[in-house]
């Protein structure tokens, strides 16, 4: 998942990155000031998730959102603080606010690379990345979990099959991709993304 925090604050945002940056879900964290945006500084990050950090109007954002709004390849928009310059309110997913939200922010976040990560690695386990090596629909699956940090107690839950099974899907993946463990997995996985394929539709 790529994140796009075009900001107002430069401490908010810098902060923002150093606590995005770590999850392994999330691919690439990008910064653009109010005065650098442009729609087309957005459409050539392409970022999945659009995080906005503005507090009073701002006419070239607002005509930017309006634009982004209309796009088939529109991002989840997500507003830090009050929204009542929003000429369009429905060109944002949802508003936090300054001071009680961020956590907020940071939960909803999560979930949805959760989600994110787990949706792209089931529509793109026939892509050239998997077929390549080989991996099946369900070492892909337990990829995604490895890459959330998941246990591989939690990962049976999650897939309804035993520890002993996961456990056998991950030495697999481990030979398949001749990797010696969970965290080179992580590594290796998320170079390949990084430079083989975007997770966001080009259609």
């Amino acid at each position: 998942m790529n994140l796009l925090i075009i900001y107002e604050h430069q401490l908010l945002a810098d902060g923002l990155k150093v606590i995005l940056e770590p999850n392994p879900s999330i691919l690439s964290v990008s910064l653009l000031s109010l005065e650098q945006v442009s729609a087309q500084s957005i459409l050539s990050i392409a970022p999945d998730v659009l995080l906005i950090d503005c507090q009073q109007y701002h006419f070239q954002l607002v005509d930017i959102l309006d634009y982004l709004s209309v796009q088939n390849t529109k991002p989840a928009t997500f507003l830090i603080g009050g929204k009542q310059w929003l000429t369009n309110p429905s060109s944002v997913t949802k508003v936090f606010q300054m001071n009680n939200g961020l956590q907020d922010l940071l939960s909803e976040l999560n979930d949805l690379s959760v989600n994110f990560f787990q949706k792209r690695i089931d529509e793109i386990h026939q892509t050239p990345f998997f077929s390549k090596y080989g991996i099946s629909l369900r070492e892909a699956q337990v990829i995604a979990y490895v890459m959330q940090g998941e246990s591989s107690s939690s990962i049976s839950e999650k897939l309804y099959i035993s520890v002993h099974t996961v456990n056998t899907h991950k030495r697999n993946i481990y030979q398949k991709l001749s990797v010696p463990n969970e965290r080179e997995l992580i590594k290796f996985v998320q170079s390949k993304f990084k430079t083989e394929y975007s997770y966001k539709s080009k259609n």
